[in-house]
């Protein structure tokens, strides 16, 4: 049997100050002034596993992770909680948009902080974690609501969490009859593979609940021998996974990269679900393309790519107004760099303005 990696020794090789990052030569140190103030707002975790990649000038890597002096720079119509979480959220930790469904927030840390987040109002900063009493409160809020069918766990990152907290949490979860479905948002199979033990393995399996992995993976880059071996382990034990992207400027928005990425994602057994239009957060605008060029370049994915490879371009409406696959019936273009969208919530008609 192969022995395991200590995850929680890999997570601790991260990148976490701007003298480390310095010191590789990573960050210019001219540039540590403009950057404290990013990271003032907005830790810094760089993955070990990915850090020589990124010393040898890996772009793709790079540029997800690396904090930079545009995160400062805020447009008028950036929010500080670009999707409306706050909105929809009847208790701490819970956020119950659509009737069937609620996102549950453990945790706001994470096996890294991507530069691109649209929770980075709160993600990095442990005094935002819930409560023990706030959590309670959060599970007897899912159990009172028999609508909900499924709870998904993200954050932060839930997989960050340790098997002992994440097993007591999945088992007042599982108790709950109603629900039916276990979904986690995670990065971690990509940025901290070695999380992925024969004991996180078994937690997962030993639940009564259909478990589901939504997994965040933007370049095929990404898809590492430690990545490949973690999603194997966990699809070759039953637990389907499904891919999450973010389009994202000069990362995965060309032909080339996008289908790279996507066909990584099928060879590896990872369906294409959905790629996410970046929300409108606050100092990330150097990360968004034209929204109409977005939607050019996932058309032309059909009829050149397999069907299998293709995912769904998503847009929150700002505000809270609902998730929309963007497609000619959903998204129109009343004026330049201005769009209209009907919300999936009411059916309210919603002008947003996409740079």
């Amino acid at each position: 049997m192969i022995s395991e990696k200590n995850w929680a020794k890999e997570l601790a090789k991260s990148l976490i100050n701007l003298n480390q990052l310095a010191e590789k030569s990573i960050v210019p140190a001219s540039d540590l002034q403009d950057l404290q103030k990013v990271k003032d707002t907005f830790d810094i975790r760089v993955p070990n596993l990915f850090i020589d990649d990124i010393v040898k000038g890996n772009n793709a890597l790079a540029k997800q992770f690396i904090p930079s002096k545009n995160e400062i720079i805020f447009l008028p119509e950036e929010l500080e909680d670009p999707i409306g979480d706050s909105r929809w959220s009847p208790v701490e930790g819970i956020v119950h948009r659509y009737p069937d469904r609620v996102l549950f927030k453990p945790t706001y840390l994470c096996g890294v902080y991507c530069r691109f987040c649209f929770r980075r109002n709160k993600v990095s900063d442990s005094a935002n974690n819930i409560k023990s009493d706030n959590a309670k409160i959060a599970i007897d809020y899912i159990k009172s609501h028999k609508e909900i069918w499924e709870v998904i766990l993200t954050g932060g990152d839930p997989l960050v969490l340790t098997d002992k907290i994440l097993q007591k949490l999945l088992e007042e979860i599982s108790s709950i009859e109603h629900v039916k479905i276990l979904r986690f948002h995670t990065r971690i199979p990509s940025v901290l593979p070695s999380r992925v033990t024969d004991s996180l393995i078994q937690i997962l399996k030993n639940t009564n609940k259909s478990i589901w992995i939504a997994v965040h993976m933007n370049s095929s880059e990404e898809f590492t021998e430690e990545a490949k071996t973690a999603l194997a382990k966990l699809i070759d034990n039953g637990i389907p996974v499904v891919l999450q992207s973010v389009l994202l400027k000069d990362i995965n928005d060309t032909n080339i990269q996008l289908v790279s990425l996507l066909k990584s994602a099928i060879e590896n057994r990872v369906k294409p679900y959905y790629i996410h239009y970046p929300d409108l957060a606050k100092g990330t605008e150097h990360f968004r393309i034209p929204l109409k060029r977005a939607i050019e370049l996932i058309k032309g994915l059909r009829g050149q790519i397999s069907g299998l490879c293709i995912p769904h371009l998503i847009i929150d409406i700002p505000g809270g107004n609902g998730k929309i696959a963007i497609n000619t019936h959903t998204a129109r273009e009343s004026k330049k760099n201005t769009w209209e969208f009907e919300s999936p919530l009411d059916g309210t008609k919603i002008t947003v303005q996409y740079p």
